[in-house]
Order: structure tokens, then sequence, then C-alpha cells
């Protein structure tokens, strides 16, 4: 996948770097609740726009409807029981001060299935897997920025919190390369099921943890406002793509 490599590997760097930059962020700064509400709405417009506007016009040209459908269930079931394991992790980490587990491996497994969707992405086409790099980076700066602020708010030690976050952003190029080669020859309605996974792991990500902030944060139009601006900025990319 010599030409596929090369060609994804700019934009994985990228999202992998947001990723690194959210957990320097977290030792430094630690945002409102109206602040990270602004962030997590432009990040899930974007998310949105490209599961809107990029994978799902894909998937329906490329795949079938029993492949459409059962990747798009499995990924849905993968993610419920994700949260189910997070809410165990948290109400046991209420009885005493542990590390935030259950937060942080609901953040790795997102992270591995957004390396391995960019994959996907590039493998159907290159404008889709530039987009899905693009509002994924925005995703996995939030994310690394959330579970830091987690840590600090914790009281835990700096370098705890980097190791920690840094991983998780370094997860995103395990799931790229590994999703790269195992999908490099495979047919398109494989890559169809792919990406119809990868959807219903955004739409949880848009759901569950994305606009999670927004029942805590006080009411704000500019927060509303930028999920429109999120959403919007993407598509004018979509729309501006050649051809």
């Amino acid at each position: 996948m010599p030409d596929q490599f090369t060609a994804s590997l700019p934009y994985i760097l990228l999202a992998t770097g947001a990723g690194i930059l959210g957990s320097v962020i977290s030792l430094f700064w630690n945002p409102s609740v109206t602040i990270r509400s602004a962030i997590q709405h432009f990040a899930a417009g974007a998310v949105l726009a490209a599961v809107a506007a990029s994978i799902i016009p894909e998937v329906e040209q490329i795949g079938t409807l029993p492949g459409i459908v059962g990747g798009f269930v499995a990924g849905g079931l993968l993610m419920m029981v994700l949260k189910w394991l997070v809410i165990r992790f948290e109400r046991q980490g209420n009885q005493k001060k542990n590390l935030p587990v259950g937060l942080a491996s609901a953040a790795a497994v997102d992270t591995l299935i957004d390396g391995a969707l960019i994959s996907a992405g590039f493998s159907a086409n290159d404008q889709l897997g530039a987009l899905l790099a693009i509002a994924l980076s925005l995703e996995l700066l939030f994310l690394t920025l959330s579970v830091g602020v987690e840590f600090r708010e914790g009281k835990f030690p700096w370098w705890q919190s980097l190791v920690v976050t840094g991983g998780i952003a370094l997860l995103l190029l395990v799931g790229a390369f590994g999703a790269g080669f195992l999908l490099a020859d495979v047919p398109e309605t494989t890559l169809a099921v792919v990406l119809s996974f990868g959807a219903a792991a955004l739409i949880y990500l848009i759901a569950e943890e994305l606009l999670v902030e927004n029942v805590q944060a006080e009411e704000s139009i500019f927060s509303t406002a930028t999920l429109f601006i999120g959403f919007l900025a993407l598509l004018i990319l979509k729309l501006l793509e050649p051809g």
C-alpha cells in the first residue's frame, strides 16, 4: 500500500499530534465548563459533518444493505458494551481515589477505532480519508484534553497524565497502520462494513462524549453556535474538494 501510505501518513501524524497537543495543554490549562462545552460542540459539529456528508454517501455507493446494517449494528453494540464498562469502573472509582481508568480506557478504544476509520477512509478514497482525519484530529485534541483534566482535578502527578494521554494519542497510529495493512486489498463491500462500523462509533462519540458536558454547562448561545460552525467548517471543506 505505498501510495495509500504516502497519502495518509501526513494526516495520521496530524491527528496524532493533535492528541499529544491536548495532552500537553491539559498540564497547564483547566478550561471552564462553558469553554469545554463550546469546544465539544465544535468538535461534535465537525464529526457529524464527516458522518453525514462523507461516510454515509460513500457507504451507500460501495456497500450492500446487509453489510452496511451489520457493520452499523456491530459498532453500536460495541460502544454500548464500552459504555457499560465505563459506568462500572466509574462506580468503583467513586468509592476510593483511583485513576480514571474507565474514561481513559474508553478514550483508548475510541482512538484505536478512529485510526482504523481514517485508514478505511483512505482505502475508499483520499478525500474521505483527509476529511475524516481533520474531523478526528479535533475530536482527539478534545479527548486527550478531557482525560488530562480528569487527572489534574484528581491531583495525580503530571507525568501520569502525560503518559496516559500521550499513550492514548499514539494508539491512533496503531489503529491506522494496523487497519491500513489489513484493508490494503479488501473489496469495497468490506470497506463499507468497516465505515458503517465507524459511523456508529462516531455517533456514540457525539452523543455520549462530545456533548455530555452540555448537561452541566450553563446555557450559552455561543456553545450552540459552535456546533453549527464546526459542521459548516467541515462541510465547506467537503464542497471545496476537486471533482
